[in-house]
């Protein structure tokens, strides 16, 4: 599994954790790797999309080589919040849809009962929390929001992913909202020696868990994206 050398037996059921990185660093490819693995460990995974539809997150994940089967039938459930922001009814891949994303009580609570149809130990992730700051934009709200849904997760025993791109916010708002989870998955994109751009992944914290700190590269792997080397970057 992606994390198991950053975290021995992966991210622990009942917790919240955000992934935090800039643009093309790697967010939504491991955001669709650890669904692909909830789904070939016999769980589901509910993946909402604020930064694109889900055809295309579809053929991204595709794209890397992860073989998620016929989009009909997969176990990764689409919730689409996109469609909205183009003028574009819900995408066919969508299991279902969120018409006003500014209304974060809908969401919350479209999540939370989707989340109870899910088997246990299962994945939710929304990819992005700063797409949703679009369109409500108000700080307090996007706080009580993650808190609400953080706590709900917690029990129905499921895992929660919150995607954020660190450039689109201030230093004190994403502090914040790392307080109201359990542990924060830290992505960087840098050039290496030869011109080319490496992704990174790390473990930031993790509230009650064993985990190392080190970088490791994002590489694609036989089952799409794996870990690669570790070191420490300060």
């Amino acid at each position: 599994m992606l994390l198991d050398a950053i975290i021995p037996g992966g991210l622990p059921p009942g917790s919240s954790i955000m992934l935090v990185g800039p643009p093309g660093s790697g967010k939504t490819l491991a955001s669709l790797q650890l669904a692909y693995e909830a789904t070939i460990q016999g769980k589901d995974a509910l993946y909402l999309t604020t930064e694109n539809v889900p055809s295309i997150v579809y053929s991204q994940a595709q794209g890397f080589g992860l073989t998620l089967g016929n989009p009909q039938t997969s176990q990764i459930q689409f919730v689409d919040a996109y469609s909205w922001r183009i003028g574009m009814r819900k995408d066919p891949l969508a299991s279902s849809h969120i018409s006003n994303p500014g209304n974060l009580n809908e969401v919350n609570m479209i999540l939370t009962n989707q989340a109870k149809l899910l088997r246990p130990k299962s994945l939710i992730v929304i990819d992005s929390l700063s797409g949703l700051t679009l369109a409500a934009p108000d700080e307090q709200r996007i706080r009580t929001f993650v808190h609400s849904l953080a706590m709900r997760i917690a029990q129905v025993d499921q895992l929660l992913i919150l995607v954020l791109e660190d450039q689109a916010h201030d230093r004190r708002l994403i502090t914040n909202l790392r307080s109201l989870v359990q542990g924060t998955l830290n992505t960087m994109v840098e050039e290496n020696e030869k011109g080319q751009l490496e992704r990174k992944i790390r473990m930031y914290s993790l509230i009650g868990a064993n985990y190392t700190t080190r970088w490791f590269l994002l590489v694609p792997g036989v089952n799409g994206l794996m870990l690669k080397g570790g070191e420490s970057i300060e």
